[in-house]
């Protein structure tokens, strides 16, 4: 501990975790220490918050107060909300693949398909309009079981920023 009326340097913050956007402001909780005390909220430290309400990379600032000082800037990630596949249709050495609509803070779609359930080796197609919901795969071996997941995508300037994965689907491709 400090001495009664000595201001000491925060010394660590918790690292925050990506977000999800939601159309609200995002304030992730954040776990402030002094070597290994707990600081509290309001009394040792305030905390705000910038850039936290659309897709991109926003800024939590904790600012030491009363005993405490310093001041310690953390970033994440806000990204799109993901979205399902509807529909798998097999054809000849091809698939098309249906998904749900998710406009929303959303430019586009990747769908990625794979012959293994691990994902491994798949390969990963980009749909540019949030407009499009469907997309057909072609070029695939027939008689062949594919797994299939989808993702969105928002471009804020030069950079992408991606939903998670769908649960992955999967269809047997007709020969």
């Amino acid at each position: 501990y400090a001495k009664w009326g000595d201001a000491v340097n925060i010394t660590s913050v918790n690292n925050i975790s990506d977000k999800t956007y939601t159309g609200k402001e995002i304030k992730p909780a954040v776990t402030v220490k002094y070597n290994k005390t707990v600081l509290k909220a309001g009394t040792d430290y305030d905390v705000t918050y910038s850039s936290n309400k659309s897709i991109g990379v926003a800024t939590a600032t904790i600012k030491g107060k009363g005993n405490y000082k310093g001041t310690i800037k953390k970033t994440f990630k806000i990204n799109p909300k993901g979205t399902s596949i509807s529909k798998l249709t097999a054809a000849k050495k091809a698939f098309t693949a249906k998904w749900n609509k998710q406009a929303t803070q959303t430019t586009g779609y990747q769908i990625r398909y794979s012959l293994k359930s691990s994902m491994g080796s798949s390969k990963t197609k980009t749909i540019t309009s949030n407009k499009t919901l469907s997309k057909k795969v072609t070029g695939l071996k027939g008689k062949k079981k594919y797994y299939v997941q989808v993702r969105t995508y928002k471009t804020v300037g030069k950079t992408k920023y991606y939903s998670g994965w769908s649960a992955k689907k999967k269809v047997t491709t007709k020969k």
